[in-house]
């Protein structure tokens, strides 16, 4: 950084409303990012005074990491530094509701369930479930590409953001895609952003797809073996069925597995696939039964929640939906407390204690889901052993091209600062 702290503060503080720089020891300790502190946190209330923001830092080449609520910040490497936090979460409003054209456009710093209780009037929701939904804000479930058990029905992230706003490190505001379905030509760089870990620009605003509130919904819940749950799985996915999510839960070793199918629609379409569902698992020789209500709520909250539990080592591998039951006979013998996996996406995420021989499951993870055209990371951990690995693994062969864009971007380094792939 080429200015001091108190150069920096000072420029800030003239540049940005009153209060928007903080710098009590107090305070800057509950911003801290795997471990490091940061000098300033600046809390914007517009798009202007964002980019006011970054223009400052970027003159003075002080680094820049993005924050909402915080609830998503163990996703990633530590940082090489952190000397300003940018807490969006003053900067927090609904922009536009088209229900007829089933979009929604929001400012970045806007939590995901605030939202959805908006929206809930016209009985329409935003289809995404991140973990900690209730705490979750917009821009972080964009720029940490955070999808939920219902992403094989719905769509994941990317399918849904139609439409966004970004201020790059210099302070350049741009946008792309629009308020309505069909508008892109040439590029999307909606999808470029999504995913990017704050990396390349500041998300500022959204605009989303959002869809009618189902009449009902209920949760089959089948019990039984690795092989039954196999034969039950296949056939389901066979079957002319639409299920809104299926996830499959091993733990004893894979001794047990539990297949969840969530159902909804009109009651009479719920119905049908509640009782073909359950037709499908007897065949297989599994025990089923019904969840509606809180104990289904529950249930998916718990299996939302899941990829960011506090304290915990949590892999995410992605493999064809093909390889899935392979890779959970293969695996059930590890140090893991459970394995989960989105059986309609092909995504694994397996629980492990936070200790250097579960770190050690990394490598094989890593070789064995690229021999099966997957990809293996660690999605969550805590720093101390986050430091002593890449959580994203080896950098794939498109690297060069990642690292290009982020120079175009920022040219600086400025944003979220070695958090991304290949210390990017």
């Amino acid at each position: 950084m080429q200015s001091t702290i108190d150069q920096l503060q000072q420029k800030l503080e003239s540049a940005l409303a009153a209060d928007a720089v903080v710098r009590a020891a107090d305070a800057l300790s509950r911003y801290q990012v795997d471990g490091k502190e940061p000098a300033l946190v600046v809390m914007p209330q517009s798009a202007a005074e964002i980019a006011a923001a970054l223009r400052i830092c970027s003159d003075a080449q002080a680094t820049v990491i993005p924050q909402g609520s915080g609830s998503a910040m163990t996703i990633g490497n530590p940082p090489r530094s952190a000397d300003v936090v940018l807490d969006l979460s003053k900067f927090a409003r609904m922009v536009e509701h088209d229900d007829a054209n089933l979009t929604v456009t929001v400012q970045s710093g806007t939590a995901l369930h605030a939202v959805q209780t908006a929206l809930e009037t016209r009985r329409q929701f935003v289809p995404l479930e991140p973990p900690c939904a209730d705490r979750a804000t917009v821009g972080a479930i964009v720029a940490a590409n955070l999808n939920g058990p219902r992403r094989g029905s719905y769509g994941s992230v990317r399918d849904l953001v139609i439409g966004i706003k970004v201020t790059l490190a210099s302070g350049e505001e741009i946008k792309a895609g629009g308020k309505v379905v069909k508008n892109v030509a040439g590029y999307d760089l909606c999808k470029l952003f999504v995913g990017s870990l704050g990396t390349l620009g500041i998300i500022t605003e959204a605009t989303l797809r959002v869809a009618p509130i189902p009449e009902s919904n209920a949760t089959l819940v089948a019990e039984g073996d690795l092989t039954q749950a196999e034969h039950f799985a296949t056939a389901l996915f066979r079957s002319p069925l639409l299920p809104a999510a299926v996830y499959l839960f091993t733990s004893g070793g894979g001794k047990s597995c539990s297949v969840t199918v969530a159902c909804e629609g009109f009651e009479e379409t719920v119905a049908r696939q509640l009782r073909q569902s359950d037709d499908l698992a007897a065949r297989a020789g599994m025990r089923t039964g019904i969840l509606r209500g809180d104990e289904q709520s529950a249930l998916w909250r718990r299996l939302r929640d899941l990829p960011l539990q506090p304290g915990r080592l949590v892999y995410r591998v992605t493999l064809p939906c093909s390889a899935i039951f392979e890779f959970l006979q293969r695996a059930r013998h590890w140090p893991a407390d459970n394995f989960t996996a989105d059986a309609a996406t092909g995504t694994i995420w397996i629980v492990c204690e936070p200790n250097v021989l579960s770190l050690a499951l990394f490598s094989r993870l890593t070789e064995w889901s690229r021999a099966q055209r997957g990809h293996a990371i660690i999605f969550n951990a805590p720093a101390a052993l986050k430091c002593a690995v890449d959580v994203w693994g080896p950098t794939p062969a498109t690297f060069p091209l990642m690292r290009e864009l982020k120079r175009q971007f920022d040219s600086k380094a400025l944003l979220n600062p070695g958090r991304f792939v290949g210390g990017l």
